[in-house]
């Protein structure tokens, strides 16, 4: 099976970069999809995976994250698996969920809610707690924070409620605004979510479809927000697993991620959106049907790509595989991915570029032989140090107990102070 995903992603490389001087931007099926990973270290199989995938962005959630180093040498040993080097802006990107309140997956002491923030009215505090959750992220390694909302906030929103900031739609905006401003000051990405409004609909799209059943006025202000975000070229936006049969009435039980009406039709070509385009997980049960099958609606409906918090490595390598096949067999698909692949470099080089550094001053980064198996590899050598321990290296270096073990041809956690141990990485 390995070796057939292998063999459909080279022969689809091979075409995409033989289709004239204009269309030769090598396109990788996996840039498509932001991941999750299961853990707080990297283990054998995830670095395995994420060689194999390469993913275009890995988000992280509430089990990769506990304190900010263990964060900042998750995030590095991820970039060097995938591109070799640690520096932000380089693919995979690092995304977070930070809007504050009940989703707060740095970890804050002081994470106040939207709608807190939106009650006391104040834009600069707004802004400065923007500036503060973007800090945070940017000592982490993370790049890209999925905030603000522009949804409204109304009475009945079981996913959204104190996530937002206002009922009003120029304060809901207003408020967005000052939030973005305060993520782009400290060099990171904010994304605007949930397009076209989930605020609106009764349903949990955690749970089920959500349905946005307005029209006339009402609907112009719930999407109000966004299209102001739109004509202030957001960095990006996030479409929520919303139906709405006034936006797609020849689908109306569609929902906006897999709504070409919505997705290219309004963002794309009424209001002119060119920038990056993301859909919501695509593992929530809003959603129904194949995993695969689901990413590529997603693809051609116009989406640029596809966030899926599902850590199944053959489930994974089967979604890679079914795009490359696709965009193998339709000439319109493979420039929708081109296309999509140029929306993700304009956006990645938006990010304040950061050289991530988890290692401490004891680290060396030499070139050995790698002793498990053949080839080169990078190699840490650590000097142990009083307080040092097998499971706190790992943290540190973003790899497993039972690797430096291996490594170091230990049978036992026992380390002395003074020893050097050699361990992998990335």
């Amino acid at each position: 099976m390995k070796v057939f995903i292998q063999t459909a992603i080279t022969l689809f490389l091979l075409q995409s970069i033989t289709c004239g001087a204009a269309q030769a931007q090598k396109i990788i099926p996996g840039h498509s999809l932001i991941i999750a990973l299961p853990g707080k270290t990297l283990s054998a199989q995830d670095r395995d995976l994420l060689k194999e995938i390469q993913p275009g962005g890995v988000l992280l959630l509430g089990n990769n994250i506990s304190n900010r180093q263990q964060t900042l040498n998750l995030v590095a040993a991820i970039k060097r698996t995938v591109s070799g080097k640690a520096f932000s802006g380089a693919l995979p990107l690092i995304y977070v969920d930070q809007e504050g309140g009940r989703v707060n997956r740095l970890r804050l002491d002081n994470a106040p809610s939207a709608s807190s923030l939106g009650a006391e009215g104040s834009e600069g505090k707004i802004r400065d707690t923007a500036i503060a959750y973007a800090r945070a992220a940017r000592e982490r390694g993370i790049e890209v924070v999925i905030a603000p909302v522009l949804d409204l906030k109304v009475p009945g929103s079981r996913a959204v409620g104190d996530r937002a900031f206002s009922d009003d739609p120029e304060i809901a905006w207003l408020f967005g605004k000052r939030f973005m401003d305060g993520i782009l000051q400290e060099g990171l990405l904010p994304v605007v979510k949930h397009f076209p409004g989930h605020g609106a609909a009764i349903e949990d799209s955690h749970v089920q479809l959500a349905h946005l059943n307005l029209t006339g006025q009402a609907l112009e202000d719930t999407l109000l927000p966004f299209k102001n975000a739109v004509d202030a070229t957001v960095p990006a936006v996030l479409v929520g697993h919303i139906a709405c049969p006034a936006l797609d009435p020849e689908f109306p039980d569609t929902p906006a991620t897999l709504s070409r009406a919505m997705v290219t039709g309004i963002l794309r070509e009424q209001w002119g959106y060119d920038g990056f385009i993301m859909t919501d997980d695509m593992n929530m049960k809003a959603v129904k049907g194949a995993l695969e099958d689901l990413v590529v609606r997603s693809l051609r409906a116009g989406c640029d790509a596809v966030i899926i918090c599902e850590h199944n490595p053959a489930l994974l390598r089967k979604i890679v595989r079914t795009i490359a096949l696709e965009a193998e067999n339709d000439p319109q698909f493979l420039d929708m991915l081109r296309q999509s692949r140029q929306r993700l470099d304009r956006f990645s080089s938006r990010i304040f570029p950061v050289d991530i550094q988890p290692e401490a001053a004891t680290a060396v980064a030499t070139q050995t032989p790698r002793q498990p198996g053949s080839g080169q590899e990078t190699i840490i050598q650590h000097k142990v140090a009083a307080g040092d321990t097998l499971s706190k290296l790992a943290v540190r270096y973003g790899t497993t107990t039972e690797t430096i073990r291996q490594y170091n041809n230990k049978n036992s956690d026992v380390i002395g102070i003074g020893e050097t141990l050699h361990i992998p990485g990335n």
